[in-house]
Formats: C-alpha cells, structure tokens, sequence
C-alpha cells in the first residue's frame, strides 16, 4: 500500500498536491512502521506540504508524528534531515538543529559532506518556497563548502539545487547583474555535477538548461552548441522525443537571436511538428507556454 502510494502519488503530487498531502497523512501509521520507506516519505511530504502548500507547521507535524519515538541509522538519517527543513521553515530554529545533529550523528565520522548536502537540501526548500534571494545565500556558502570536499562533496543533492535555482532565475521577470551571473553558475554547476551522479538524461537535460540561460544571456553560439550535444547524445542513446521538441525550441529561439530567421522556422516547424502528436493535454499547455516564452507567439500545434 504504501509503496503504491509512494511510487504513484508523487506523479500529481503538484497538480493536487492536498490530495497527495491527506493521503500521506493517512499513511502516517503505515509509514512509521517501515523503515526502508522513512527518507522517501518525508522528502515527498516535506516538499509537498512545505513547498506545494506553503504549511510547514503542518509537514513538521506529520514527520514528528512519522520519526517520533525512532533513532536514525546510516540508513534513514536523512528523514531527519528533511525533518530539520521542515522545522527551520516552520520558526523552530532549536528542534531544527535537533534534528540535523541527529542526522549528522547517524551519517559517518566526517559528517562534512552530509552537512553540505543538508545545506543544499535548504536551498532546494527555499526555492520550493519561492524564496530566490535566500536560497542563492545559502546556496553560495554551500557551494564553497562542496568545492573544498572535491569526491567527498555530495553530488547529486548539489546538482538538483543547482538545477532548481537556475530554472527559478530563469523564469524570474527581471534579473540583476548578480543574480544573471548566478543564474550562469548554477546552470553551469548543475550540468557538472549530473555528470558525477547521474545519466545520459540528466547530461542532455542539463544541457538543455544551458542552452535557454545562453538564450536568456542574448549568447546564441553557445546556445546552439549545448542544443546540438544534447541532440547528439538523444540520438546515439536512442531517442527522447519529447525533449527533442523542447530542444528544437530553444534552437528556434538562438537561431532568431543570431537573425538566422529561415533556420529559426524550420526548427520551430519541427518543434510544433512533434509537439502535434501528443495528447497529454498538460504536456501540450507546457509546450505552449514554452514556446510563448521562446518566440513571443502564441504556439499552433496541429493534433
């Protein structure tokens, strides 16, 4: 039961994110009694209840409700890292840093690298919460952190941080001379880090990432040279569609900056060609809005 609701329930975890949230809930009993489900449980209910709902009281409740009366090992500590989060978030300071000392105590003896995994775990939650400014504070000192570790720095937790606050800057209306030069770091970071921990996805993925932060940055050469890697890599892994599509895009985009207006449509035209064979209306409504933002217009995908 609860792996279903783990495996399944985080697929609309955003889109009905209270559905999702009751459900944990509900499953609070269940959970407390599984240890080998502890850290997804309360990464899933941290993020959706902090983050999505905005109710941290209510996600430290539910993590209290879930760790109370345990002591973490090597292999659930990081439940009480979330739990730290969820509490720092919530106005607790001093249960905080209760929880992190549990953490770090149940890690390994150079508890350095899960301290700055924990670090960048509060990034992650701060741009979740939309709160950019703060989460690029920590997000620096972090990094600083992870640099002096080299292996030992914790690549994924860097790379998912990295990741998120680069999309939040890019996404923003408007951006100061610090935060541009942040927003090319963390795009720049995330793409260094997948590369540690993760796959041929997360690589094209990240590249993807760079290419729109070179658009944004009005530098479509550099642009076009992520986009064409991470097309390479699709293709000699087999093919990925969808992210074709929204690569396609971007290329559309760096071709009109560099007034190449021909070679602009034709990657346009192949973008809304494969975006016309989708029918998963929520994939279709995010490819309208992408390509709005890429070209100014308004998309005409043709079922």
């Amino acid at each position: 039961m609860l792996d279903a609701l783990l495996n399944d329930g985080f697929a609309y975890h955003d889109s009905e994110s209270e559905r999702f949230a009751g459900e944990l809930e509900a499953a609070a009993d269940e959970a407390r009694s599984s240890p080998a489900h502890l850290v997804q449980f309360l990464r899933f209910s941290t993020h959706t209840i902090g983050e999505h709902l905005g109710d941290w009281p209510r996600a430290v409740q539910l993590g209290d409700r879930v760790l109370d009366g345990r002591a973490p090992d090597a292999s659930t500590a990081k439940a009480w890292a979330h739990l730290s989060i969820a509490r720092l978030l919530a106005g607790d300071g001093v249960g905080a840093a209760e929880a992190e000392l549990a953490f770090l105590a149940a890690t390994s003896n150079d508890f350095r690298g899960p301290l700055a995994e924990a670090r960048f775990m509060l990034a992650s939650a701060l741009i979740g919460s939309r709160r950019p400014r703060e989460a690029a504070a920590i997000y620096e000192g972090a990094l600083g952190l992870a640099q002096a570790l080299g292996d030992g720095a914790p690549a994924r937790a860097i790379a998912v941080a990295s990741n998120n606050l680069a999309s939040d800057l890019l996404e923003a209306a408007s951006r100061s001379p610090a935060e541009t030069a942040l927003m090319r770091l963390a795009a720049d970071t995330a793409h260094e880090y997948w590369l540690k921990c993760g796959d041929w996805m997360n690589d094209e993925r990240a590249l993807y990432l760079k290419a729109m932060v070179a658009n944004a940055l009005d530098d479509p050469n550099t642009a076009l040279k992520h986009v064409e890697r991470a097309l390479a890599i699709i293709a000699e892994n087999g093919g990925e569609p969808i992210d074709e599509a929204f690569l396609q895009l971007t290329r559309a985009q760096a071709f009109m900056l560099a007034g190449d207006t021909e070679a602009s449509e034709r990657a346009l035209a192949q973008a809304d060609a494969a975006a016309g064979t989708w029918d998963d209306e929520g994939l279709r409504s995010w490819y309208a809005a992408e390509r709005a933002r890429a070209t100014g217009q308004a998309a005409a995908v043709v079922a």
